[in-house]
């Protein structure tokens, strides 16, 4: 089976360590981390409450937080506390975030997070899926394959294990659910 390549509609780099793409006629935003550092992560939390702040509430907040770049996960864990399930970024971010989704009671927000296949992504990806954030307003899922993080967010955020069976992709391909 192809599988549907996504293209962005567009690309910037609103600071340096970070690249944000557009997907789906801007209704999907793609966070890259390029570098990192503490400042990094500060200003990434700024860019995604910015973004959250003027996001049409009428349609799901869709994003990717790419942690794929080598090197690049494990040091970000270690400096968001291994919370990388936060739509936020940081905990003021999440703070910030939580209350502006408690704001519009029936928004929702989906965050794909995708690692790569190294030690460090899959350890990352093992913690990520074992701590549970409780807020309804968000999912959260992880990836080993951005255009699978793509395609999950398209469609709204169910699985398609139909095709993961068809496509006879092993286990690190595969996408894991988070729990709960």
């Amino acid at each position: 089976m192809n599988e549907a390549l996504f293209i962005p509609d567009s690309s910037d780099k609103p600071f340096a360590g970070m690249v944000r793409e557009w997907y789906q006629q801007q209704s999907i935003v793609l966070y890259r981390l390029t570098g990192i550092s503490s400042d990094i992560v500060d200003r990434w939390a700024n860019l995604v409450l910015a973004t959250l702040n003027t996001w049409d509430k009428n349609r799901p907040y869709l994003a990717v937080h790419d942690l794929s770049q080598p090197g690049i996960s494990l040091q970000y864990a270690a400096l968001v506390n291994f919370d990388m399930m936060n739509v936020g970024i940081t905990i003021e971010g999440q703070t910030l975030a939580e209350e502006l989704f408690d704001r519009h009671p029936g928004w929702r927000g989906l965050v794909a997070v995708n690692f790569n296949l190294s030690l460090s992504g899959q350890t990352n990806r093992t913690l990520m899926n074992f701590l549970n954030r409780p807020n309804p307003a968000v999912q959260y899922k992880s990836f080993y394959n951005r255009n699978k993080c793509l395609r999950w967010l398209t469609n709204g955020g169910l699985s398609d294990t139909q095709e993961v069976k068809t496509t006879g992709s092993t286990a690190a391909d595969e996408d894991a659910s988070q729990p709960g």
